[in-house]
C-alpha cells in the first residue's frame, strides 16, 4: 500500500541573478531589484515528499535517516551560503527557486525515492519540481463578503444565509518550462499583475453576491467553490499568454476550509482540517525492548510520548449546480468527529483504540486507520474520499491516497466500527 511521506528542512542563503553576457544596464532591467550586488537572501525552507510501501514496522523509510541523507547532500552545503558559487549547476542556470528546487531533486534523487520537492522562498512564493515538471505558486489575500442563498437551501446553509465575511487566501500555481538560462518558468512580475488585475481588484473589500456581475446577475451561489472556479476562468487566458499554463487554483476561506480547482468543468476538491492530541508509542508487541530500540529509537520509551495532530481532509467532488456544493459540509464535519476526533483526541493510541494494540501508531499507519473509517461515510454523502494527510509535527508528515487502498484493512479487522 503507497503512502507519502514528507520531511521539512530549511537552509539560510544570498543569491544574485546576473548575466555576464548581458550589461548592467540590461540586467537591471531583467532582474531589478534582484540583480544588486552583492545578492540578497532568504530563509529557505524545504519539504522533501517521498513514496512507497509500508515496512513491517509501519514505515516507509526511517526519517532519521531521511534527515541524514537530506543533510549530508543539500542542507549542509546551502545553509549560509552564496548560492551562485556553490553549486556547478548555478554556473548555467541562475539559482532562481524554480533551479534551486530542480538541482536539489537531480541530488536527492539517487538516494530517496522522490515524488516531489517543495521550496518556500517565502510564505507567499514557493515552486514544486517532480522531475521534468515545474511549477510556481504566489499567494495573495483578500477581504471580501457573501452570502449563501436561502431560497435554495435554508436547511444546508444555516446562519451563511446571512452576508457575512471571510480574509481569503488565494494560492495560483503555473507550470512551465524552465528557462535553461535564467532559470525562470514565468515573468514573476507579470504573473503578480495578472492576478492583481483579475482577481483582486474585482473581489477586494466586494460583496461578491452584489458587486460581482456573474454572481449578481445569475442565480450562481457564491460557495468557495464556485469562486475557486470562477478566478480560474478569469485567470486562465491572461497566464496562458505569458507561455505557462494555470494549473490550480486553491481558495482558502479559513485556516480550516478550502478548495482546489484544476480547471476540469465541475470537479473540485474540497479540504477541511481540524486536529487532536494524542500520546502513542512505536514498538512493536511481539519484538523486544532492545530490537524496538534499534528501529524506531526514541521513540520507543516505554511511557510513550504525543502530539498535537494536524489532519487534513480531502474529497473529490462535482460542484452541484443548484447549491454550489460539492458536499454536505456540516456531514463531513460530523463524520471526522465522530469517527477520528472522538475516539483519538486526548487518547493512547496503543491502550485505548483496539486497532492500534495490534498495529504500530505510526503516523503512516495513524493515516492509513482515518483513511479507512471514513472513507465509507464520505461516499454515502455522495463524494468521494480523495486524500488524508496526518502533520505529526512540523518536520514530519505522511498523506494517503485513498484510491491506493483497495481493501479496509480496519473494516477487515475490526467490522463492528462500519456500524460505530
Amino acid at each position: 500500500m503507497e503512502c507519502i511521506i514528507n520531511r521539512r528542512a530549511q537552509f539560510s542563503a544570498s543569491r544574485r541573478y546576473w548575466l555576464p553576457e548581458l550589461g548592467e544596464a540590461q540586467n537591471v532591467e531583467k532582474f531589478d531589484p534582484c540583480a544588486k550586488f552583492p545578492g540578497h537572501g532568504h530563509n529557505y525552507v524545504l519539504f522533501i515528499s517521498m513514496s512507497g510501501e509500508l515496512d513491517e514496522y509501519g514505515m516507509v523509510l526511517n526519517l532519521s535517516d531521511v534527515k541524514q541523507v537530506i543533510k549530508s547532500e543539500v542542507t549542509s552545503e546551502l545553509d549560509f551560503s552564496y548560492l551562485n558559487e556553490v553549486w556547478e549547476e548555478f554556473q548555467a542556470t541562475l539559482p532562481t527557486t524554480e533551479n534551486i528546487a530542480r538541482v536539489i531533486w537531480n541530488r536527492l534523487a539517487p538516494h530517496l525515492p522522490l515524488v516531489r520537492v517543495q521550496l518556500f522562498e517565502h510564505p507567499q512564493l514557493w515552486t514544486e519540481y517532480e522531475g521534468e515538471k515545474s511549477s510556481l505558486t504566489v499567494r495573495s489575500h483578500f477581504s471580501a463578503a457573501h452570502r449563501l442563498a436561502p431560497n435554495l437551501s435554508a436547511e444546508k446553509y444555516g446562519k451563511c444565509t446571512r452576508t457575512h465575511g471571510h480574509n481569503y487566501h488565494l494560492e495560483v500555481t503555473v507550470e512551465g518550462e524552465m528557462d535553461g538560462r535564467t532559470g525562470m518558468i514565468v515573468d514573476l512580475g507579470c504573473l503578480h499583475e495578472i492576478v492583481e488585475r483579475e482577481i483582486l481588484e474585482l473581489f477586494d473589500h466586494s460583496c461578491i453576491n452584489e458587486d460581482i456581475p456573474y454572481f449578481s446577475t445569475s442565480h450562481i451561489v457564491p460557495t468557495t467553490e464556485n469562486i475557486a472556479r470562477y478566478m480560474s476562468d478569469l485567470l486562465q487566458f491572461p497566464i496562458s499568454q505569458l507561455g505557462v499554463k494555470l494549473s490550480r487554483v486553491k481558495l482558502f476561506e479559513s485556516d480550516h476550509l478550502w478548495v482546489e480547482y484544476e480547471g476540469k468543468d465541475s470537479e473540485i476538491f474540497f479540504s477541511v482540517a481540524t486536529g487532536f492530541s494524542a500520546a502513542h508509542r512505536l514498538a512493536d508487541p511481539t519484538l523486544s525492548l532492545e530490537k524496538n530500540q534499534t528501529i524506531y529509537g526514541k521513540c520507543s520509551r516505554i511511557n510513550g510520548h504525543g502530539h498535537n495532530y494536524y489532519l487534513e481532509v480531502t474529497v473529490q467532488g462535482e460542484i452541484d449546480p443548484v447549491t454550489g456544493m460539492s458536499v454536505d459540509l456540516v456531514g463531513l464535519n460530523q463524520i471526522i468527529q465522530h469517527y477520528v476526533i472522538e475516539p483519538m483526541d486526548h487518547s493512547f493510541l496503543n491502550q485505548d483504540l483496539p486497532y492500534f494494540t495490534e498495529v504500530v501508531p505510526t503516523a503512516e499507519n495513524i493515516a492509513v486507520y482515518i483513511t479507512n473509517v471514513v472513507r465509507s461515510p464520505i461516499e454515502e454523502l455522495g463524494a468521494k474520499l480523495h486524500k488524508v494527510k496526518l502533520i505529526e509535527s512540523p518536520n514530519n508528515s505522511c498523506e494517503i491516497y485513498a484510491r491506493d487502498i483497495e481493501e479496509s484493512k480496519v473494516d477487515r479487522i475490526y467490522p463492528e466500527l462500519a456500524a460505530v
